[in-house]
C-alpha cells in the first residue's frame, strides 16, 4: 500500500510540475508534450478535460487536475489501511499544492531549450547509468528524478526535486536526508542525465494523513553535497553489490541485520520468513512470486 500510495502521488507531483511549465514557466508547448509523455495521450487529454487545467492559472484550477490524476491513478482504498486512503490523498494533495504554487516563480522548471516543445526537461526523467570502479567493476544505476529546478535566488543554481509522502514528518525524518545515499546517488545520476554538475537538493515531504496534532504536514529540506558524501555513497554501492552477488544464490547463509526488522515504524512483511526453520524457509520460497516491477523498471523497459 505504501509503495501504491506513493506512486499515485508522485503522479499527482509531476501533474503539479507540468501546470506550472505551462502556467508559471509559460511553457505550454512543453507542458502538452509533457505530460502526454508522462501520463499517455489519452489520458492526459481525458484530465485536461475534466479539469479544464489548461484554461486559467487559478488555485481551484490545480486542485482539479490534482484529483483527477489521483482518481484516474488505478489507486483503491485496503480496508485495512485507514492511513492510505484516496481522502488522505486528496488532503495532502490540497496541502502540497497550496505550499508549492506560492513559491513557483522561485523555482522555475529546468528546461534545455525553451523553443523546442520536446526539449529535454525536468520533470519525470528516468535515468539508466553505469557506475564505474578503479578495478573496472561495473553497476548498473536506475531510477527516476522527480524534478529538476533552477534556484532563481542561487545564480539560477540546478537543484534536484525530491518528493516524498510520509506517515510523520519529524526532526528523525528530517536529519535522516543529511547523509541519505539515495540524494547522493540521484544527485550523482542527474549530473550525468542533465550533463552538468547537480550538487544541491531539496526533499519536499507531505504527510499523508493529517493527525491535527500540531506536526507539521510540509517540509523542505535543502540540502548539498560534496566530493566526500559522492565518494561515500560509491562505497556503500560498491559495498551493497558485493554483498548481494556474494549471497544471491546462497541467501541462506547470508547475515541478518534484525536492525531492519521494524524499520519505518513497522514490522517487516518477512519476520515470519526468517523466523522459519531452513527446511520452512526453503518451502516457502518455492511458493514465492515475482514482485511487480517498479515505475523506474517499467519506464526503463519500455524506453
Amino acid at each position: 500500500m505504501a509503495l501504491e500510495a506513493g506512486e499515485a502521488m508522485h503522479q499527482v507531483f509531476a501533474a503539479v510540475r507540468t501546470w506550472q511549465l505551462h502556467h508559471v514557466d509559460e511553457l505550454p508547448g512543453h507542458a502538452e508534450v509533457t505530460g502526454r509523455r508522462i501520463f499517455g495521450p489519452s489520458r492526459w487529454e481525458a484530465v485536461c478535460h475534466s479539469s479544464n487545467c489548461l484554461k486559467n492559472a487559478s488555485r481551484d484550477n490545480l486542485l482539479e487536475l490534482g484529483f483527477a490524476i489521483l482518481e484516474t491513478s488505478g489507486f483503491e482504498d485496503n480496508p485495512e489501511d485507514d492511513t492510505r486512503t484516496l481522502g488522505n490523498m486528496q488532503h495532502a494533495t490540497i496541502v502540497y499544492i497550496d505550499e508549492a504554487l506560492s513559491k513557483m516563480e522561485n523555482w522555475p522548471i529546468y528546461v534545455e531549450d525553451r523553443k523546442d516543445a520536446h526539449s529535454f526537461l525536468g520533470i519525470e526523467q528516468v535515468f539508466d547509468v553505469t557506475v564505474t570502479y578503479a578495478d573496472a567493476k561495473e553497476v548498473r544505476f536506475i531510477g527516476t528524478v522527480d524534478g529538476l529546478v533552477l534556484h532563481r535566488k542561487f545564480d539560477w543554481a540546478p537543484v534536484l526535486d525530491e518528493n516524498k509522502t510520509a506517515a510523520r514528518l519529524d526532526n528523525g525524518w528530517r536529519a535522516k536526508w543529511e547523509l541519505a545515499h539515495q540524494i547522493t546517488g540521484y544527485c550523482m545520476a542527474g549530473s550525468v542525465l542533465f550533463g552538468f554538475p547537480i550538487v544541491r537538493s531539496r526533499v519536499q515531504g507531505v504527510k499523508i494523513k493529517p493527525t491535527g496534532k500540531g506536526e507539521d504536514v510540509y517540509v523542505v529540506e535543502p540540502l548539498v553535497r560534496t566530493p566526500d558524501t559522492f565518494a561515500v555513497w560509491g562505497a556503500w554501492l560498491r559495498h551493497t553489490v558485493d554483498m548481494y552477488e556474494q549471497y544471491k544464490e546462497n541467501w541462506e547463509n547470508a547475515p541478518r541485520y534484525s536492525h531492519s526488522c521494524n524499520r519505518f515504524f513497522r514490522p517487516c512483511a518477512l519476520i515470519p520468513f526468517c523466523c522459519d526453520s531452513p527446511e520452512g524457509r526453503l518451502e516457502q520460497w518455492e511458493h514465492m512470486a515475482a514482485a511487480d516491477k517498479s515505475p523506474s523498471e517499467r519506464a526503463i523497459m519500455e524506453m
